[in-house]
């Protein structure tokens, strides 16, 4: 139970100390504190009961074990072995192993141990598992294999063997707490584990590489994401699993299939599921609702929601309640037996139950067997009286205690949630027990504990207060018993005052409340004010109050509020923490320092023990090279944390224990300090929170916040010495927090609570500390009678009754004021009302308006403001409404008409019986549509790039015209300066040469051409054989798509199809819109067609008016327009407007009611705007017809007269003439009025029957086209149900074509990449043929121009005498030099003037041809007598020949070459023709498939009779299911094709008959011009011959002609000797050019001379040790015993001189590290003769050699780069190998020849040192030839190869050195004048001293050491000084220069730079600026030269290497 440790100090240098326990240093014993019971049970965990017999359940509580006997009902308890918490407890379910259950403890090394019950021996220990905790374990069905799940930080889950223990699997499950782990019980390699918000589903699988677990993690999709503590894995792998609600979720493949409910969405329980079980297809859930429910499952198996909506709703079968319980786990009491149903349940309420699921038969009731504290345990006090101790947990149930009996005497619940509790003393409560309890609805209960008779015990309430609208925080009583506080979580603290008068319970009044600014947390009470406490706040804050008692109820009438500000004092918590690890952190480093110096001092005093005469510079050896470490930033919470507790100090400061990042010190703090004046460190405790303390007597005791509690002996000296203690973990280690620590009446007993639910109870062996003394009998409760209890959470607290009550007494009075107001409206009103009915009573006229009767605006104001206030409650009331309305509107919208070109209509005919035409319904195609085709544009586009291109391109060369040959007339000179000055004649003649020479150029080239175009006689026209081809091929044979050979087209493609769809899509809508079109217009030419019959009935009614009703003729009647059929979208015009439009101000007097203002501001809508009303004018027909019906008296006729009558009639009268015509007779008519009468009548009628006439046409013609369009309407229908039907065919083949493009697209892309290749293997092979061409030819040139030469010689020396010793000149071969191979290869050369002739027998015996004798001439010397010219001519025409036999010689190289290279790609043609036929073949496969799919989608169509064609016998025509559909423009295009063909063929033969005679007629005129040609040319010679006596050439001569006249206009003396000038000087540019390339050559022959030599002797040395190998040749075959001791010796001695050598170096290294001067070893040590090894001198005959030894070949090899070098050489030549050819092969070989390439050049580089002649290059192409293949090399010319070698050699000049050296000095050198030059020229005296100074201190930061010390550094250095005039050598003072540069590195941190290089370098440069300088020797010494010279002179001051 002890587990305290002593201080761990951690230094963080080279050793770290720990120190141990120490328990010499603890001053009280272990044993002072004894657990002597616990009632407790952390009933929360999960899972936490084990049944190990059948007596015997175990479950976990802190860090013990409990054991609880079923029959006896008693606890025991057993500590676990590490102390630090317990993560699971768990039992093998298997009979063989029922004896033995599992814990896994948690600790720094958490262990998981299978103990044997009884026994409690360890059978198994498991280790290694977790890094700090455990969270859940589990068995598997057989119970051989266990998982454990580790918690923070690791999360990992590890499958064990356990018998065995050893680690079968493990893997990272979550990155959070894992809860449950769950074997399959029907597949042992499955298993799932689920926490917070996740689920994981494993699978033991075996890979390739062994066995191993896989997990998928579950996903909740739009499932909320939840905590699973139950889950089930099914037989078909799915896995049942709770959730928050309670509903079951099944999974499947990692989703969530659905989720199972109860009918009605009920959940299947009201929370969490903790325990799934299957039997016999029925599931059984147990919920932490108290409910046990059971499911037939295959009612789920069998359900298939949707998938919107993935819900099952099933009831259970069963259902158990077992009470009101918290379920959290279940153990069968008897597993193995299938008919028992007894269950023991865990109570996550506090307890454990007894219960019975038994499905057969009537269950058992359950019944309680253990009940404790459920939850947290937040307070706890005992008794000061008795041996009872009561606690309080967190759900507001109160638990007494017999502790001496240890037993359970009482429980109690209240509403709320429990807060704090006191146990009154009896200082104020003589009887004892009387409690004060705080909870979080704010109320105070004052509790009587009524213990008289314990077996009765119970709990009395002896009054409520309500004195807080927020939860309390905390209680206290002070320590005269006097005042009871009660803080909160509104930020006050309220004050009650005790008193015991004449009552004998205690009195509680309220007196008040502080208010503060922060909530309060804890209390404490001045040990000697009673009235003065002190106050913690949640957020940092500390205030000190002193409480008024004197508070009267006067002042407290209105408000309890009685804070005094005069009366508070206050400060706030700062943190100091960071400061503090800060400091200590510094003091560690310090420490470390301090010792890392020691053992400094140490090692120099050892050092100077061994070695008396070393100096060593102290400040450097001791001086700290470790850099300082980089400190944290400080750190302040942004949130406060909350003090926890605080108490007064000896010193009256204040104590104060911090919550969060603050914790793990005690601070002491002062009101006037500004933050803590002293800290107390809590040992072992940093970060953790100290939530109590307990002080009995010199002991102080803490509840840590990791369920430890902590003694202290405090040190009467010093109360903040806390170093004697001792730690006694006892709750859980992460859930145990210790709130509470009190101790009994007598001092004997202490107990401790926990947020775990845990009640310990110690015996406590220290120093006691009495309260009271024991009671035997306490009191009963004493009669008060019933006390009414606050149930109400919503309970006005005492203060709000105050003001509740104040603010009733405000509204009484103001109701009695509003009663005073409202008698004298009243009476003003009925005043007000008769002067109304008066004003009624007067006249209209008199009357005033009701406006003018307002008394006040302001009330028409304030009418208008509640009416509007009204109206935008009824518009608020309603805007959900109508935004609900407005929404499904817009969908409604959008879903049926949005999409409409327009919305359908239906036409009705006028007259005629026909149907009403309708519209078609047509959805517009829209903006997506476009989008669809601009796609289909890509698409085609990227599929013209894809398709396969058969014809592989041949690349023709352009045919170009040569020029004409260039004119040597001109002496090489621009003809542009010359020709100016050409006379007209001699520019004639030189535009005729010029004219002639190109006219010659042009022939020649014509008939090249021509001949190359001329047709083979034998062969047919390759466009004629194609299309010969092609017909055969396709011509009448129609491939069926059905037939197995039918090969697919490459453009029967997606997108082809897409395009099919969208055509056909298009001419859809065409074909509608069109129609519709046709009806719209037909609907508006009705309604002009309605408006003009309006206008004529209008017309006729007007002439019925003045017609007698006998004439009257009506119109036909017709159909009127209905508006809901022919304009259906008027009724989609939306009318409504916000508040229907009626405003207050309209109803506001009443003028008009709302419902007439609303049809008012309507709206009526009618076909068009027409106006009803026209204004009439003076000469209105209408009227002018008015005044004639009038004017004649119209309406005294009763009808209208026939024409004929009349006609009688109006002859019968008189005629105009005549004056009885205008007499009137009796009735007052006149026969003019009578025929005017009958006339305009007449006219009338006339015009009714032209109207009628009209009308009736044009409805006859409207409803013609009515007709017709019904017609049309049926075709548009039936074609377009045949497209849509086409179209849905068309999708279905685009479905086909969807799923298979992307294989296509694939296999596509192969046989492209395949045909790629191909064609570009033959654009290669076309392109090496026609070089292969060009090569034939240019060897036939060769040829032809060898044979010139000869024949030319031959002319030249024939019939000369010496024509043998020429020819014998002339016809010496050429031969190459031939490469020979042995010891004289040195000297073996050849040359093409040094070969052996063609015969050297023959040559040997050849003599001039007219010299008798056998003198053979020698060919060097010129005899005598031959012309020295043309001995010389001889030479130069051989030497012609031979340079035209080498090029042919070449050229026959290059064409083998090529065909070999052809015959090799010929070869790879093969195979990638191969490679490219069989993709596609695989594609013409797949497409074929595809296209067999295809033909299985059904099309229609329709077909007449006269369009089906039988080829068989019969009558049965109607199966047509294997007829061919076969298009009608095809079978016309054959027939039109033969006909075609017949007549291409007459044309062929009448062309033929055309051009035989053709041909007859060209061969007799190519005769004629033969012989014309023949004549001419006989002419043309006969006239030369005539004009200049011999045939000449005009072209010559015409040369010959221009040159002699620019010569004689160029040739002029000063001109000549100008030409000779220049001519001159370009020779001598061209000597010294060849002078420089005479040097260049010889220094190449001296390096290769170099070379020659090196091998020879490396040559001399293979051949010696040949020779030695030959010589033990005999010896090697017949091995003998080798006697190695000479070798043995040697190596020996080399063995010892390396080990001096080792120590010499350790010892420099040493002196090195402690900065101290060399050690002169070489004084102490006898010089040694260096052993001369030479291992190449070959050994004595005799001597047997190892063959091994002579592997010469390593010791020849270059040394090779680094990998860095290698990386940087693979990258430049990859690239540049990627530039030349990659686009001739694969990546992956360029990848190979870089690779290796790349190893060659850097060994070329290494061996060449960076040079490049053409030797070296010959070498490195040659090298390069055989590592990349000759095809690819080809593409890399000469240049391109030097540029690629150049850049490998810059990466090791490079590598060498990353700056330039010498720019670099020369820049400090410069920097080090600019830098004397600021400082002064008096400041600074020795300025040599002052530049060398300033350049090696940068120039030690600059380079390494290395390059440094370099010669080459050293040269540029002295360089640089020596062109400076004022640097003088002898002022360098080198020992300074040493120093000051040490100094400036160990500023600078520059460790390796150490004094000899520096002294070794001072003094080279100060040696040769003065051998430079050549100074004379001084003829005083100065004291630097007398302290050198006065030191021992030595031969050896270096080590020896």
């Amino acid at each position: 139970m002890d587990s305290s440790q002593g201080d761990n100090v951690e230094l963080m240098g080279d050793e770290e100390e720990d120190l141990g326990d120490d328990e010499l240093g603890i001053s009280f014993l272990q044993d002072i504190i004894e657990l002597e019971h616990s009632f407790g049970y952390d009933c929360k965990r999960l899972f936490n009961l084990v049944m190990v017999d059948d007596d015997t359940l175990i479950f976990v509580s802190g860090n013990f074990l409990h054991y609880f006997s079923i029959s006896r009902r008693e606890v025991t308890f057993r500590e676990t072995v590490f102390g630090c918490g317990i993560g699971f407890i768990t039992k093998n379910e298997r009979p063989e192993f029922v004896n033995l259950f599992t814990v896994g403890e948690n600790g720094p090394r958490p262990t998981i141990f299978i103990y044997e019950y009884p026994s409690h021996d360890v059978r198994i220990k498991l280790t290694g598992a977790a890094k700090s905790c455990f969270t859940a374990g589990s068995y598997n069905a057989s119970g051989e294999l266990f998982a454990s799940q580790a918690g923070y930080p690791d999360f990992i889950i590890t499958i064990w063997r356990w018998e065995r223990a050893e680690v079968v699997l493990r893997a990272k499950s979550f990155q959070s707490n894992i809860l449950f782990v769950h074997f399959s019980e029907y597949n042992p390699i499955l298993l799932c584990s689920s926490g917070l918000s996740h689920i994981k589903f494993w699978k033991m699988a075996n890979t390739f590489t062994g066995l191993k677990l896989k997990g998928d993690l579950g996903r909740f999709g739009k499932t909320d994401f939840s905590d699973i503590h139950a889950m089930y894995m099914l037989p078909d792998e799915n896995v049942i699993s709770g959730c928050d609600w309670g509903n079951m979720l099944l999974w499947e493949a990692g989703l969530i299939k659905f989720e199972v409910c109860r009918k009605g969405r009920k959940p299947c329980h009201l929370k969490p599921i903790t325990r799934i079980t299957m039997k016999n297809g029925e599931v059984t859930t147990v919920g932490m609702d108290g409910y046990v429910r059971v499911w037939y499952w295959e009612t789920v198996d069998l359900a298939d929601p949707p998938e919107d909506d993935l819900f099952v709703e099933i009831d259970p079968i069963y259902e158990f309640k077992i009470s009101d319980v918290e379920i959290r786990a279940m153990q069968k009491i008897k597993p193995f037996e299938e008919m028992d149903f007894g269950y023991y349940a865990q109570d996550g309420n506090g307890g454990i139950w007894f219960c019975d699921i038994n499905t057969y038969d009537v269950p058992r009731p359950p019944r309680q067997l253990y009940s404790c504290v459920g939850g947290r345990v937040l307070a706890a006090q005992m008794s000061p009286v008795s041996p009872h101790m009561l606690a309080l947990s967190e759900s507001g149930k109160i638990f007494v205690y017999d502790f001496e009996a240890q037993r359970l005497l009482l429980e109690k619940q209240f509403p709320g949630n429990g807060v704090d509790i006191l146990w009154m003393d009896t200082q104020i409560s003589g009887l004892g027990t009387e409690l004060v309890a705080g909870f979080e609805d704010g109320i105070l209960r004052h509790l009587f504990l009524d213990l008289s008779n314990p077996a009765k015990a119970s709990v009395h309430l002896v009054k409520a207060f309500k004195a807080h609208t927020a939860p309390i925080t905390r209680l206290t009583i002070n320590r005269s018993s006097t005042l009871l506080l009660s803080g909160s979580a509104d930020k006050s603290m309220f004050i009650y005052a005790l008193s015991n008068g004449s009552s004998e319970l205690v009195q509680l009044r309220p007196l008040g409340f502080v208010e503060f600014k922060a909530v309060p947390n804890c209390f404490y009470w001045h040990h000697e004010e009673p009235s003065v406490v002190l106050i913690g706040c949640k957020s940092g804050e500390i205030y000190e109050y002193n409480i008024r008692t004197n508070v009267t109820e006067e002042e407290t009438y209105l408000s309890y509020n009685i804070t005094d500000p005069a009366r508070l004092r206050s400060t706030r918590f700062v943190s100091v923490k960071s400061r503090i690890r800060r400091q200590l952190r510094r003091v560690q480093i310090k420490k470390r320092k301090e010792k890392k110096r020691e053992r400094k001092m140490r090692e120099i005093d050892k050092l100077k023990k061994a070695n008396p005469g070393l100096q060593i510079d102290m400040e450097s050896a001791l001086a700290d090279s470790e850099p300082d470490e980089e400190e944290e930033p400080l750190h302040i919470p942004t949130i406060p944390n909350r003090i926890l507790w605080l108490r007064y100090t000896e010193r009256n400061t204040i104590w104060a224990s911090m919550a969060g990042y603050d914790a793990g010190y005690v601070y002491e703090l002062e009101f006037d300090a500004p933050e803590p004046t002293t800290c107390t460190l809590i040992t072992d405790a940093d970060d953790i929170e100290i939530h109590s303390y307990y002080i009995v007597d010199e002991y102080i005791l803490f509840g840590m916040m990791n369920g430890t509690l902590r003694i202290n002996r405090l040190n009467a000296e010093n109360f903040s010495d806390l170093a004697d203690y001792r730690n006694y973990p006892m709750h859980d280690a992460l859930e145990g927090i210790i709130p509470c620590i009190i101790s009994s009446y007598d001092g004997q007993r202490l107990v401790s609570v926990g947020y775990d639910g845990n009640v310990f109870l110690y015996k406590w062996n220290g120093p006691k500390v009495v309260r009271n003394s024991l009671r035997k009998s306490l009191p009963a409760m004493p009669s008060i009678g019933s006390v009414a209890d606050i149930l109400d959470p919503e309970t006005p607290s005492l203060e709000q009754e105050k003001i509740n009550a104040e603010l009733k007494r405000q509204q009484e009075a103001a109701e009695a004021h509003d009663r005073d107001v409202l008698a004298k409206i009243g009476a003003l009103q009925s005043v007000y009302f008769e002067i109304v009915r008066r004003n009624d009573e007067l006249p209209p006229g008199l009357r005033f308006p009701d406006k003018d009767l307002l008394l006040d605006p302001r009330i028409t104001q304030q009418i208008r403001d509640e009416l509007q206030a009204e109206l935008d409650d009824v518009r608020e009331d309603l805007a959900y409404d109508l935004e609900f309305a407005q929404v499904g509107h817009s969908k409604l919208y959008n879903h049926f008409l949005k999409r409409l070109d327009h919305v359908p209509f239906t036409i009705t005919p006028l007259c005629a019986n026909v149907e009403p035409v309708s519209t078609f319904r047509l959805e517009t195609l829209g903006e997506e549509f476009q989008q669809i085709k601009r796609d289909i544009e890509e698409r085609i586009k990227k599929e013209h790039d894809m398709r396969l291109t058969e014809v592989i391109a041949y690349e023709e060369k352009e045919d170009s015209i040569t020029g004409p040959p260039p004119e040597t007339f001109f002496f090489g000179r621009d003809p542009k300066s010359i020709t100016p000055r050409f006379s007209r004649k001699m520019m004639r003649l030189l535009h005729r040469y010029r004219n002639r020479q190109l006219y010659e150029v042009r022939r020649i080239f014509d008939w090249d051409k021509l001949e190359r175009q001329k047709p083979d006689p034998n062969r047919n026209h390759p466009d004629d054989d194609a299309k010969i081809a092609e017909a055969q091929k396709n011509l009448g044979d129609y491939k069926l798509k059905i037939n197995a050979d039918y090969e697919p087209k490459s453009t029967e493609t997606l997108t082809a199809k897409y395009i099919e769809i969208v055509e056909c899509r298009e001419r859809y809508f065409d074909m509608l819109n069109e129609f519709n079109q046709r009806v719209i217009a037909l609907r508006d030419q009705k309604k002009e067609l309605m408006e003009f019959i309006q206008t004529r009935r209008e017309r006729l009614e007007r002439i019925h008016e003045y017609l007698p009703e006998v004439n009257r003729i009506q119109l036909k009647k017709t159909n009127e327009i209905d508006m809901e059929m022919e304009y259906p979208e008027l009724n989609l015009i939306e009318h409504f407007t916000p508040g229907c439009g009626v405003n207050v101000d309209d109803i506001l007097y009443l003028e008009n009611t709302a419902e007439e203002t609303i049809r008012l501001r309507n709206p009526q809508h009618t076909l068009d705007n027409v106006s009803l009303y026209e204004m009439a004018a003076l000469d209105n027909p209408e009227l002018q017809e008015v005044t004639k019906f009038k004017a004649l008296q119209i309406s005294k006729l009763s009808s209208t007269l026939p024409p004929a009558e009349m006609m009688e009639y109006i002859q019968s009268l008189p005629a105009a003439s005549d004056l009885a015509y205008y007499e009137l007779d009796e009735e007052g008519n006149s026969p003019m009025m009578q025929e005017m009468r009958h006339r305009w009548l007449r006219l009338l009628t006339v015009e009714q029957v032209h109207i009628i006439a009209q009308v009736d046409e044009q409805i006859r013609l409207f409803d013609l086209q009515m007709e017709k369009i019904h017609v049309d309407r049926f075709h548009t229908k039936l074609e377009s149900e045949f497209l849509t039907s086409f179209m849905i065919s068309l999708n279905q083949e685009l479905y086909i074509l969807r799923d298979s493009e992307e294989i296509e697209s694939q296999l596509l892309q192969n046989a492209k990449h395949a045909m790629g290749t191909r064609n570009e293997l033959q654009v290669v092979i076309n392109t090496t043929n026609r070089q292969l061409e060009e090569l034939r030819k240019n060897i036939e040139k060769i040829n032809e121009q060898i044979s010139g030469l000869q024949v030319t010689f031959s002319n030249t020396i024939k019939g000369h005498k010496f024509y043998d010793f020429l020819r014998r000149i002339f016809k010496k071969k050429w031969r190459p030099p031939k490469r020979v191979h042995g010891d004289d290869e040195e000297s073996s050369s050849s040359s093409s003037s040094s070969s052996s002739s063609e015969d050297e027998g023959a040559d040997a015996q050849s003599v001039d041809s007219l010299d008798m004798t056998t003198i053979r001439l020698d060919e060097n010397t010129c005899p005598i007598g031959l012309d020295r010219v043309l001995y010389e001519w001889s030479f130069t025409m051989r030497s012609d020949r031979h340079a035209l036999e080498r090029t042919l010689l070449e050229s026959h190289r290059d064409v083998e070459r090529k065909r070999r290279e052809i015959a090799e790609m010929q070869t790879k043609m093969k195979y990638h023709e191969e490679v490219y036929q069989r993709e596609k073949n695989t594609l013409l496969e797949f497409r074929r498939n595809r296209q067999h799919e295809i033909n299985k989608v059904q099309v229609n169509t329709i077909l007449r009779m006269d369009q089906l064609q039988h080829f068989y016998e019969g009558h049965d025509y109607r199966d047509v299911s294997q007829a061919i559909l076969f298009d009608a423009d095809m079978l016309v295009d054959l027939r039109r094709r033969a006909e075609k063909l017949h007549e291409e063929t007459l044309a062929t033969r009448r062309w033929h008959r055309i051009n035989f005679v053709h041909l007859r007629r060209m061969n007799r005129d190519i005769k004629f011009m033969r012989f014309e040609i023949t004549r001419l040319e006989e002419e043309i010679k006969q006239a030369q011959m005539k004009r200049f006596g011999l045939i000449i050439n005009l072209d010559e001569l015409e040369e010959e002609v221009l040159r002699r006249y620019v010569f004689e206009l160029e040739s002029t003396a000063e001109e000549e000797m100008a030409a000779l000038e220049k001519e001159v000087q370009e020779r001598k540019i061209e000597l010294s050019r060849c002078e420089e390339q005479l040097v260049q050559e010889t220094q190449n022959n001296t390096e290769k001379l170099n070379i020659q030599t090196v091998l020879l002797e490396q040559k001399n040395v293979l051949d010696s040790l040949l020779d030695v190998q030959e010589r033990n040749y005999a010896k090697w075959a017949n091995p003998q015993v080798l006697n190695l001791s000479y070798d043995i010796e040697k190596l020996i001695g080399i063995e010892n001189a390396l080990l001096q050598q080792i120590e010499c170096l350790e010892r420099e290294i040493c002196t090195l590290r402690l900065k101290a001067k060399p050690l002169q070893i070489n004084e102490l040590l006898p010089s040694q003769p260096q052993a001369v090894i030479n291992e190449l001198t070959p050994m004595e005959p005799e001597t047997e050699l190892c063959p091994a030894i002579l592997n010469v070949e390593a010791y020849m090899l270059p040394p090779m780069p680094d990998d860095f070098i290698m990386d940087r050489v693979h990258t430049i030549v990859q690239k540049s190998f990627n530039q030349f050819f990659g686009r001739h092969t694969t990546a992956e070989n360029v990848r190979k020849f870089a690779q290796r390439s790349s190893l060659y050049l850097c060994q070329a580089a290494y061996s060449f040192q960076g040079k490049y002649t053409d030797r070296i290059a010959e070498c490195i192409t040659e090298h390069l030839e055989t590592i990349v293949p000759k095809k690819y090399f080809i593409h890399i010319s000469a240049e391109e190869l030097r540029k690629l070698f150049n850049e490998v050699v810059a990466v090791f000049d490079y590598e060498r050195s990353d700056v330039n050296t010498e720019e670099l000095i020369s820049g400090i050198f410069e920097h080090a004048k600019d830098s004397l030059c600021a400082r002064g020229i008096c400041e600074i005296v020795n300025r040599t001293q002052f530049i060398v100074m300033h350049m090696f201190k940068e120039l030690a930061e600059v380079l390494p050491l290395e390059e440094f010390q370099s010669e080459e550094t050293l040269r540029i250095i002295v360089d640089v000084l020596e062109r400076e005039p004022m640097a003088d050598p002898r002022a360098i003072n080198v020992e300074e220069l040493v120093s000051s540069t040490l100094k400036h590195a160990q500023e600078n941190l520059l460790d390796n730079i150490t004094a000899m290089p520096l002294r070794q370098v001072g003094n080279n440069i100060q040696k040769a600026l003065l051998k430079r300088r050549q100074y004379k020797s001084p003829n005083c010494q100065s004291p630097l030269s007398v302290r050198i010279a006065s030191k021992k002179p030595t031969a050896n001051t270096g080590l020896p290497f």
